[in-house]
């Protein structure tokens, strides 16, 4: 079975632009939470880890006008390595108290909604987003509209979109890029490092750098520690980086060690972006105040949400903080999500990172998401703005 639409009322806004808060045809009725296992192309490297595969939640909420909303949240594989968060706590915090908090409340309620979430569980980010995205998902089919329009339309069809380079050699990840060049899909590359000796990683990425620039001098650079080095190391270290041309390097000290983030951020021409350490829009201002980041990856599923995530971009925006659309291995029902949101933002300088739909080898859409040219293809139906196929849905879904 294939859902792209659902049935709903005519005129679900009233006369004065609105939606009535009591109108219980809007009510929702139920939130269903299903995790899914899916096989990635190639195992992926993170400082922390290592993964061949990536799990997932996918959300249904419908309500009593029978309008049906679909969404995803999850974690770098699925597990808690990442921010402490796995699918199995997603779909636990869903079953038992997210989804309780919001059913009978109007669809349209949002920051009702929002709040609710709130008074029933603290923090669990990626289970509130997974949430967030299928409620956005439901509201822009029942006007019959894109996600972007509800924050203020597209300001682009299609957004640049890098590559991560995550086998950890240097002959499979140069490889990885001349194959990347040739078929024009990415030309700038994020280069994973920090699980080895710093120097001689340090030296991998700069070597790995020298030898795609030799494919193509358009090929750009920026380089993730995943929270690798201590601060005296990546004061050694990173101006190597900086003066071997890379344009931004990523968490490069523990979560916690922000001042050191800003810091290295003083000391260095390159920007520094703060990830494991930045969350939400609370993080984004004292990000800002402390200057420890030079830049803001807005990502949906660590940020609570499209709503909350936007707020946080709103925030960076304020503080002249560049934005750059980051990721969590979604597959393209997820990465629908971020593009419809990175395509309604001011400014994104940065581009983004919405390669999920790249690296798994199974997909839940009956439609591919579209790269060409180096940019992700932002897609242009209600809602999400994609269909999902619910007999892959049944058949990737954990027993």
């Amino acid at each position: 079975m294939k859902t792209s639409s659902s049935a709903s009322p005519a005129h679900p806004i009233n006369r004065y632009g609105s939606v009535g808060a009591d109108s219980k045809e809007y009510a929702i009725d139920r939130v269903e939470a299903v995790i899914v296992d899916l096989p990635l192309r190639r195992q992926h490297f993170h400082a922390s880890g290592t993964h061949a595969g990536q799990s997932l939640v996918i959300v249904t909420i419908g309500t009593k006008c029978g309008a049906v909303g679909i969404g995803e949240g999850g974690t770098p594989a699925g597990t808690a390595f990442w921010g402490g968060e796995s699918v199995e706590t997603i779909k636990l915090m869903i079953d038992r108290y997210l989804g309780p908090a919001i059913i009978g409340r109007n669809v349209f309620a949002y920051e009702a909604l929002l709040a609710a979430m709130d008074r029933a569980a603290s923090h669990n980010q990626f289970a509130k987003a997974a949430v967030d995205v299928a409620l956005h998902d439901l509201v822009g089919r029942l006007l019959d509209i894109p996600v972007a329009v509800l924050y203020g339309g597209r300001m682009r069809e299609s957004i640049p979109v890098l590559w991560a380079l995550a086998a950890a050699t240097f002959e499979a990840d140069v490889e990885d890029a001349g194959r990347q060049l040739e078929q024009r899909y990415h030309r700038f590359f994020k280069i994973k490092i920090g699980k080895r000796d710093p120097n001689a990683e340090a030296q991998r990425a700069i070597k790995t750098a020298e030898a795609i620039r030799n494919i193509s001098n358009e090929a750009t650079f920026s380089v993730d520690l995943n929270q690798a080095w201590d601060e005296p190391t990546a004061a050694t270290l990173l101006p190597r980086l900086q003066d071997a041309g890379f344009s931004l390097v990523e968490q490069p000290v523990p979560h916690w060690n922000v001042a050191a983030m800003s810091r290295l951020a003083a000391r260095l021409d390159m920007p520094i972006l703060s990830d494991e350490s930045l969350w939400d829009l609370h993080d984004v201002f004292d990000a800002a105040a402390r200057r420890s980041t030079d830049v803001y990856a807005v990502k949906i599923a660590k940020g609570g949400g499209i709503r909350r995530a936007y707020k946080g971009a709103a925030v960076a925006e304020a503080a002249g903080l560049p934005l750059y659309g980051g990721m969590a291995l979604e597959s393209s029902l997820g990465t629908a999500a971020g593009l419809q949101l990175f395509s309604a933002l001011g400014e994104l300088p940065w581009g983004c990172e919405l390669i999920g739909p790249r690296l798994l080898a199974e997909d839940l859409t009956t439609e591919p998401t579209v790269y060409r040219d180096f940019e992700v293809i932002v897609p242009d139906g209600p809602g999400l703005g994609v269909t999902v196929d619910m007999d892959r849905v049944t058949h990737f879904t954990r027993a």
